[in-house]
Parts: structure tokens; sequence; C-alpha cells
């Protein structure tokens, strides 16, 4: 009797110590257009009890303490405003909370009537887009089962993305290549984030994007305002927070994506200048054997990112720098005839890329209506892929050779008004200068050697301008209906190319809970610089640029959207799209190559003699259920129908290579707390999607060649069998009094389901043979902060 009731003493005193651990929830509230501050606004403690509640200080600064840790909520109030609330915020022991709120004001101010709107959580950061868009947290990029702490696998699950393909991280967009995407960080429009990646791609196997730096940010897919240049299917616009600028925290993880480090605090004690830091290397080696990764070659990456911020009386500047490195070799001369998920059987192939971003802006809040940011940054690529084929008796010879280099550098501003609660604009402008030396060969049997088809090379002093510049606005009629008018501007230098873009976007709110929005945009996109400089063999021995007057391409993008708010945490989207693409190169000659089509496989995805004739075609409807974090459970549920074609210079009309036809995904995760410090969650997925429209494979000749040749007369006409893949994660949080920690555990195509990515001709056994995608694929990953 004694020991039970030690026992329960102790057990007693355990839960009182669980019970006592509290965080701080602390930020600033901002007026959502011109960034003033906003003193005196309301803060309260969602469901708490006493009522936990403060205010903003004049400098629109707050502070909740003794909050409990687990899932919890604030409602940011302030007179003339709407509300604001940000419910289920994850609060750990060992890591403050830090809100940016930023509220919309108003049209109709009045005391004796409380205006009420229901807001979306999805709504965008940037106000200015209307259709197509919604914004993402950094919980959802781990949230979601599948998606690896990748904010591109994340979008993979939002309605209009195809996610047909597990090896890479493509955002194929409303059938659209790859290639269209724009990714911005910080404001400054960055290349391929990714490792492993090729030249002129937007994907690649691994994120170098890292999801614990990153704030909210804005996804978009269509007919996006006019701020946003030089890009055709759609934009990542990413946001990094700010480090906690009053005490230091860490982090240390280890998973699929690599061994990271993580640091973030003030400079000094009492200031509010802060940095933020995370460091990450590969752990793929170390997993190497215990995981058949469908590939025989050993992935081994490294990044890291930061970002600095040094707050002043009357604006701020901060620095910024994402960075990273990768390698990898699949060598059949040492794995024998193991076919490889990215080369063909007797073949070894290297790859490497190296990509740094960096940049610094200065913002200026000239005073309560306007404000403006400049920015200055640089970028480097340096990258290439070596592909040798062998011989009988196992001896490499050279096949395929490009190594590249590009550096840009970029000045670019905009200066932002809220003239009054009605009517806000934002003007800006921009020049990159861009340098590079591109060198691409290829075997050439007539030559018995290796051809160049680009060697080109241009100094940064000596480089090529893309001059843009843009004007838009938002006008609030009332609380219910507002137009966002826009013009782009874009000029090429390299030959005089230029574009100007109408854009358009309306916002109806029909009810307090239903809205009806239509946009529309005329987007422009330069080509490659690979592309440009694709050459022509002369006669005479000589390699002449064919391609470099080629000219933007173009695409008309229309999109109504409807929006119904079923209850405060659920709602359903639809939306109904039409695309009409034109300007697109092809070849001069009579062909079924299109420029609509790269990024379907690895390569150049260019050709010589180009000319802006081609063009193509998409459309579809798009459907969303969704049900926001609430009660410890969640759901989304898109469907995406869709059409997307084609016409090359040979005037036949197909499939582009992402015409899918449809896609559904269906997610659904709960968590089960076990008490105040500790839960237990678990997140399923479920992807079915149409077959990848393929070029069947040549058999004879592939056969006379010795390697895999493609029947380019029937491009895109065969469709594999459907896509299918389920997903399922589990994972523990639990708080100590200075620790949190994570442990996850995640499934990938539980089902083990064949999902097919290509078909190539295998030499050995003189057959064209099915390569799969990832089957049966476990992982796990730990998370600690302190």
């Amino acid at each position: 009797m004694k020991r039970l009731l030690t026992t329960l003493l102790i057990l007693l005193i355990s839960l009182s110590s669980m019970a006592q651990l509290t965080q701080t929830i602390r930020g600033r509230v901002t007026d959502k257009e011109s960034k003033t501050p906003l003193p005196g606004a309301t803060i309260i403690l969602l469901n708490s009890d006493p009522l936990i509640g403060t205010t903003s200080d004049e400098n629109g600064n707050f502070r909740l303490t003794g909050v409990g840790i687990g899932r919890q909520g604030i409602s940011v109030r302030y007179i003339g405003y709407k509300t604001a609330s940000f419910e289920n915020l994850i609060v750990h022991s060992a890591k403050e909370v830090i809100i940016e709120a930023e509220l919309e004001e108003n049209v109709i101010q009045t005391q004796a009537v409380e205006i009420k709107a229901y807001s979306l959580r999805d709504e965008t950061i940037n106000r200015m887009t209307a259709v197509s868009a919604r914004s993402f947290s950094v919980e959802e990029t781990e949230k979601y089962a599948g998606s690896r702490g990748d904010v591109a696998r994340m979008a993979m699950n939002y309605a209009g993305v195809l996610a047909a393909n597990d090896q890479r991280n493509d955002i194929i967009i409303r059938g659209n290549s790859p290639s269209g995407l724009l990714w911005k960080l910080e404001d400054v429009d960055i290349p391929n984030p990714n490792h492993f990646a090729e030249n002129g791609t937007t994907g690649g196997p691994v994120g170098m994007l890292n999801n614990n730096l990153l704030s909210n940010s804005d996804f978009m897919t269509g007919a996006f305002p006019a701020e946003y240049g030089n890009a055709l299917s759609g934009v990542f616009d990413l946001k990094m927070r700010n480090g906690n600028n009053e005490k230091h925290e860490f982090l240390f993880q280890v998973g699929f994506n690599g061994f990271e480090l993580g640091a973030e605090g003030p400079f000094s004690k009492g200031k509010k200048a802060s940095y933020l830091a995370n460091f990450r290397y590969s752990t793929m080696e170390l997993m190497d054997g215990l995981i058949d990764f469908g590939t025989t070659g050993i992935p081994k990456y490294k990044d890291l990112s930061f970002k600095l911020n040094f707050p002043m009386k009357k604006g701020r500047i901060s620095v910024f720098a994402l960075g990273g490195d990768s390698e990898i070799a699949m060598l059949d001369s040492k794995d024998g005839n193991e076919q490889d998920l990215y080369t063909d059987e007797g073949q070894d192939l290297t790859n490497r890329s190296t990509m740094a971003a960096s940049g610094i802006s200065y913002t200026r809040f000239s005073n309560s209506r306007t404000y403006y940011k400049i920015m200055l940054s640089g970028v480097y690529q340096d990258g290439g892929t070596k592909i040798d084929t062998l011989d009988i008796a196992n001896i490499p010879h050279q096949k395929y050779d490009q190594q590249y280099t590009e550096f840009k550098t970029s000045l670019t501003g905009f200066v932002h008004t809220k003239y009054n609660s009605r009517l806000s604009t934002r003007m800006g402008a921009g020049v990159d200068r861009m340098g590079f030396d591109i060198l691409s060969k290829q075997y050439n049997s007539e030559d018995q050697g290796m051809r160049s088809m680009i060697d080109f090379s241009k100094s940064l002093n000596n480089g090529v301008n893309l001059f843009s510049a843009y004007a838009q606005a938002t006008y609030r009629f009332n609380d219910r209906l507002s137009v966002i008018p826009g013009l782009h501007f874009s000029y090429f230098d390299l030959n005089g190319s230029a574009a100007l873009e109408p854009r358009i976007g309306i916002n109806w709110q029909l009810t307090e809970n239903k809205k009806l929005s239509f946009g529309y945009g005329l987007h422009s996109r330069t080509q490659t610089l690979s592309a440009y400089f694709y050459g022509t063999h002369m006669d005479d021995g000589s390699l002449v640029e064919t391609n470099k007057e080629l000219d933007f391409t173009r695409s008309h993008q229309f999109v109504m959207a409807y929006d119904w708010l079923l209850t405060s945490n659920t709602r359903f989207k639809a939306e109904a799209y039409y695309q009409n693409l034109f300007n697109v190169p092809v070849e001069e000659q009579g062909s079924s190559f299109s420029m609509l089509n790269t990024g379907a496989s690895w390569g150049l995805g260019s050709e010589d003699s180009l000319v802006n004739r081609g063009s193509g075609y998409n459309y579809g409807l798009e459907f969303t259920m969704e049900r926001f974090f609430s009660r410890n459970i969640y759901y989304l549920a898109t469907l995406s129908l869709f059409q997307s074609k084609y016409e090359g210079s040979d005037g036949v009309e197909r499939n582009t290579a992402f015409n899918g036809n449809y896609v559904l995904n269906m997610l659904v995760g709960k968590e089960f707390p076990i008490n105040p410090r500790s839960t237990f969650f678990v997140d399923f997925k479920l992807s079915y999607a149409g077959g990848k429209c393929y070029t069947p494979v040549d058999l004879a000749a592939s056969q006379a060649a010795g390697t895999t040749k493609y029947d380019e007369t029937k491009a895109f006409s065969e469709r594999f069998d459907p896509f299918f893949k389920a997903d399922i994660k589990v994972g523990y949080r639990m708080n100590g009094k200075k620790l949190s920690h994570e442990w996850l555990f995640y499934v990938e195509n539980f089902t083990n389901n064949k999902n097919v990515l290509l078909q190539a001709y295998s030499k050995s056994e003189n057959e064209v043979k099915d390569l799969y995608q990832l089957g049966f694929f476990p992982m796990a990953q730990y998370r600690l902060h302190f």
C-alpha cells in the first residue's frame, strides 16, 4: 500500500510538472498593405481560462507569456480592421512562437456595425492575387505524407499540379512544362533550387530549400499578378523568416534529407538584429545497402542557408544566401548490367551541380502610407553531365558531355503605396545581367568523334540583359468587390525581343462565406540560354547559332474560381481555366519537336534552327475539398481534370508530354494528444493520376544503334498505366523542460505498386524493357529543438 501511494505521488508530481511547461507567443501587428505598425491592437489567446491577453505597443509588438505547450491559437483585433486568427499553432517548450500579424483595413468604417467576413487560412500573403493561388505554412511542408519536408513535393498535393513521378520534384502545372515555373526567394528570382539540377530545369530529386528556415509563402498556378514576369506556368514566392532576436535557439535533425544543424538568435543582447542559419549534409550514402533507391548511384550533397536581419529606425536591411553542391555517379562499368532509372544499360553517367544565390535588400518606410524596397542579388550555377557508352570489354567511350556555368547579377526594386482603405499601388523595375559559359558535345558517327552542339561564352561584363518593369493596383469598391489591374513589360537585349503583358483580377464576395473570382493574364518567358546558343553545323565544319533570334514564348490565361466556406474550418473550391500558348519554338523543318515538352526527359531539350511558329493549349476543371486542422484532424481532397495539347512544325496536334488528363489526391491526418506535453500523429496520402504520355521505342533503330532510339513520328502517342501511390507517416512529439523532440517514420508507396517511369532498350536482352519508379520506400526522421 505504501509503495502504491508513493507511486501515485510520484505520478501526480510528474503530471503537475508537465502541466507547468509554458512558452511565449510574441510578434508584431502591422497594416497588411503599408506594413506600418498598429499600436493598441488586442491579442487574445483562444480558449484560455482564465483569459490570457495583451495589447500591442507603439511599435506594434506584443507578447503573451505563460502559454501552455501543444496546439494553441490567438486572435488579433484592431478597430477598423478585419480580425485575424492564427489557429492550431504548435507551441514547443524549447522554441518561442513568433507571429507576423498583418491586418486588412475595412473599406467601410463604422463603429455601430461589426463587419463580418470569413477568411480562409490559405489566403495569399500577396493580396494582389485574385485566382489560382494559396499560401502555405512550414507545417504543411512536413504535415502531408510523402512531402519529405520539400515545398515542391508538398505543392504536388494541390489542385492543378501533376505528381506522377516520384523520382523528382518537378512542378507540372495544368499540363505546362516545369521549365515555366518561377522561383522567388526574398523577392529575388532564383534558379533551380534543387540538387542534381540540369541546366534550364526547375526540379530535381532532392530539394535544396530548407523548410526549417521558411516563413508562410505563396504558390500560384496561373493568371498571376503583374509583378511576376518571365514565367508561364506558376510561381513559388518564398519568404525566409527572421531569426529570434531575443534568445538563441538550436536545431538538430537527421532523416531522408540529411543531417541538419540549425541556429538562430540575436547578434547581441538587447539589440534587435538577428541571424538564422542551417547546414545540411546527405545521409543517403549511409542508407545505401539498406534501402533500394532504384538507382546504382549514391547521391552526395550538402547545402547552407542563412538570413541576417538588421532593423533600423525607419526600415531594415536583410541579407540572405542559399547554396548547395551535389554529385552522383551511376557507373554500369562497375555495377554490371543492372539497368538504372536514369541511364540506358551499358552506360556510365556522372552528374554534378553547384548553385549559390545571395542578396541584400534595404526596406525603407517613407511614411505611414508608403514604403520601398531595393534588392541587389547575385546567382552562380555550375554543373555538368557526362555519359559514356561501354563496349563488349566494358571499356567506356565518350557519348555525351555537357558543361555549363551561368552567373547573374540583378538590381530590382519597388514602391508600394496605400492611398486609403480602397486604393493601393505597387510599381517596380529591375535588370538582370547574365554571363555564361556553355559547352555541349555529343558523339557523331560521321566525325567518328565528339561534335559540339553548343560552344559559347560571355563574361558578366559583356553579358546579355533582361529588363523588366511593372505597375499594379488594388481598388476595393467596398468590402465585397475589388479589382486588381496590372501591366508587365520585358525587354531582352540579346535580340531585341519585347513583351507587354496586361493582367487583371476581380474578387467578388457574394456572401459572408461565398466568393467568385476572375483572372486574366498575358504571360511571356524567354528561352533557356542553352536554347539560344544551340548551334547548327555547316558544311565547312563551323558552328552557327541559329536560335539567337527566338522571341518570348507567350500564353493567354483565363481563370474563373468559386470559393465556398462551408464551416469556419471547411471549404470547397472550384476553378475553370483556359490557356492559349503561342510563339512556341519548333523546328523549321516539319517535325513533332516543341519546347513545350522541355523537362520531360534528361538533356538539353532543344534543337537547332528553331522558329516561333508552334502553339498549344491547356484547359481544365479543378476541385478542392479541404478541412483545415481543427479538433485534431484535417483532410484535403483535390481532383484535376485537364487536357494539354500542342502542335509542332509538322502541323499535327498531339498530347504534350504532361497530358495526364486527371489527378486525384486524398490526404487525411489526425493527432492523438497523450498528455499536455506529448502527441502521437498519423498522416495518410493516396495519389491516382492518368498515365504518362510517352514516345514508343523504335526497336529496329535501337538494335542498329545499340542504344535507345525513339520513334519521333509517334511522339507522345502512347500512355503508361495510371499512376497509383499510397503513403503513410506516423510520428510522436514530446516536450521536455528545455528540449522538444519529434520522431517520424513514414513509408512511401507502402502497397509497393509498380509505376512505370520510362521504356528503354536493353542491349543485353535485345528487347524494350519497362523501368519503374520507387517501390516500397521506408524512411525515418528525428528532430530536436533546444
